[in-house]
């Protein structure tokens, strides 16, 4: 018995839209993606802080967001992006400077949760405590 010939459709999604195993980081970032906004915004309704104070920390944390991302040495930013295209594992360095950029922005990001995680970011001991793990993940992924 011949079998039918298959309907066109869209392509099946591959097994691995990251090389290396990107599955479950896809699903945790997406995840995150769509929860924080929502956290957020119950957090604001939920706290008893006030639209006028509220307004008045995001326009703060964002000033300081912006103030800690643009201090930071961007050369470092370029030494990064070198070793991941040439698939090496950062220096400890060049993953501070990142670390700390990403701290500027999630102030830059209106939000309880987003400030408190950028602050945390911005701790130099925190950074230093969340090197060594980022980069064993990076060297267990380029492996």
């Amino acid at each position: 018995m011949a079998e039918s010939p298959r309907a066109p459709g869209p392509a099946p999604l591959p097994d691995d839209p990251v090389p290396g195993g990107g599955w479950p980081l896809f699903w945790l970032l997406g995840g995150l993606l769509l929860a924080v906004p929502f956290v957020e915004l119950w957090l604001m309704f939920t706290l008893p802080v006030g639209l006028g104070p509220t307004l008045a920390i995001a326009a703060a944390t964002a000033a300081l967001g912006w103030w800690a991302a643009r201090r930071e040495d961007l050369s470092l930013w370029s030494e990064l992006e070198e070793d991941v295209r040439n698939r090496r594992v950062p220096t400890p360095e060049a993953l501070d400077a990142m670390l700390a950029v990403l701290g500027g922005w999630g102030l830059m990001v209106p939000g309880y949760l987003t400030d408190l995680a950028g602050l945390a970011l911005l701790v130099p001991a925190v950074r230093r405590a969340l090197l060594d793990p980022l980069r064993q993940t990076i060297r267990a992924r380029l492996e």
